[in-house]
């Protein structure tokens, strides 16, 4: 392993470059027969490699800084190296006044703390499930959206494929507010599919939640099973990620980290027309049931909740750093984890390729750090969850923090988390490299 890892080492700073070639097979190598499994009980001592790490992610720490909580991990060659809580989980309720006011005490960040995690369910759910339907040959990418689904046939959308869905070039908007545009079934699709395209398909990126609602749909579609029935069967319980799946039991909720204030900052996105114009006034009638307590264990994105009960292509998976990084311990083996197959390392290089974007793979973002030329692969979430793996570092990194649980304001914007985000990628890279 010393000179495998030798090897993992070179080509990482400036002047020093990575070969193509190795970078459109760095998950293709062969996967022996049977894959390693993360080993998940970090090494005893801290030999400092991760101080500044810590130090940064304390800094960010309070009711003023960037979250009042987070949990890091890095693995590295099959190992956990480093996982450490900071802050609390929860220290903010709603009254029965309906004023915000501090919990006392406050509940205090665990290392195995579920977070929702918002965006990244788009790659722990809906891209790992479509590539392990590529894989079985039961979907191809260049399959079209009106073929797969009845509902699009015919439409501005008939023409989208699998691929433009999952690099977010199938031309579709943003994001609409799903939800005031339920049928009398209670889908959404149907909506999804008269709402004109954006832009033309093929046309420019365009990063879409919309998109992944569709391709969770195909994936029920193709699998004859509700979404979160088959990832758990089929992709969970494989790679021993037991904390991790849709709609969460209310028992649970002691080790679930809070998010927003009720649906408050969603709602005013539909009520204004800001950041995305509203094309079509609402289809239902009556009230909507907005929440208005701190969420604890109820997905923050509204129209994952109140669009699709909770379980959705592009949001609504609740997960641990560890259960992540089993999964990504996963993408790091080449597509398989112990005895168990996600995908084939072809079908893995395939889905790492940047065929339109230079920073979007197929589902994944492609990472850029300055001065680092080895090939990083990840994904952010807006409750301010993150992750990214590095192929030729066998290295993976995991923060999860509860950046939205915050009083509202309607002046409210949530904290960026990109520059530590960056200090936190850069030192797991320094750190696997000495």
């Amino acid at each position: 392993m010393a000179g495998v890892n030798g090897m993992r080492r070179l080509g990482i700073f400036v002047g020093i470059a990575l070969a193509a070639a190795g970078h459109a097979t760095c998950l293709a190598a062969s996967a022996p027969e049977a894959c390693g499994i993360l080993d998940s009980m970090p090494a005893g001592g801290d030999d400092g490699r991760f101080a500044g790490i810590d130090q940064a992610i304390r800094q960010g720490l309070g009711p003023d800084g960037l979250y009042p909580g987070a949990v890091i991990l890095i693995a590295h060659d099959g190992h956990v190296a480093h996982l450490a809580a900071f802050g609390n989980a929860q220290d903010l309720v709603v009254g029965k006044d309906g004023r915000v006011a501090p919990l006392a005490p406050p509940r205090p960040m665990r290392t195995d703390e579920i977070f929702d995690m918002a965006s990244v369910s788009k790659m722990e759910a809906t891209t790992a499930a479509i590539l392990h339907l590529v894989d079985q040959n039961r979907l191809h990418l260049d399959d079209r959206l009106g073929r797969l689904l009845p509902v699009f046939a015919g439409t501005d959308k008939a023409a989208m494929t699998v691929e433009q869905l999952l690099t977010h070039r199938a031309g579709l908007w943003e994001w609409q507010p799903t939800w005031l545009h339920r049928d009398a079934t209670g889908s959404v699709l149907p909506f999804l599919a008269r709402l004109p395209r954006r832009y033309g398909i093929g046309e420019r990126w365009a990063y879409s939640d919309l998109g992944f609602m569709i391709l969770g749909a195909i994936v029920s579609r193709v699998s004859g099973m509700p979404l979160d029935a088959y990832v758990r069967k089929e992709l969970y319980l494989p790679q021993k990620m037991p904390d991790t799946g849709y709609l969460p039991s209310p028992a649970l909720a002691p080790r679930i980290a809070a998010t927003s204030q009720g649906d408050a900052y969603q709602r005013r996105m539909a009520e204004t027309g800001k950041p995305f114009p509203i094309m079509f006034p609402p289809d239902r009638a009556g009230p909507v049931a907005y929440r208005t307590d701190f969420l604890v264990g109820q997905v923050n994105d509204a129209n994952s909740w109140l669009g699709w009960d909770g379980v959705a292509g592009h949001a609504g998976v609740f997960s641990t750093a560890l259960d992540l990084a089993h999964y990504l311990q996963t993408l790091l083996n080449g597509g398989c984890y112990g005895n168990w197959r996600l995908a084939s390392p072809a079908v893995l290089a395939r889905f790492e390729q940047t065929p339109f974007d230079a920073k979007q793979a197929l589902g994944f973002r492609k990472i850029q750090i300055d001065g680092v030329t080895t090939p990083i692969f990840g994904h952010s979430g807006f409750t301010g969850t993150q992750f990214m793996f590095a192929p030729a570092l066998n290295l993976s990194v995991v923060l999860l923090t509860n950046r939205l649980h915050r009083p509202d304001s309607a002046s409210l914007h949530y904290p960026a988390l990109t520059a530590l985000w960056n200090q936190v990628m850069r030192g797991a890279v320094t750190a696997a490299i000495q």
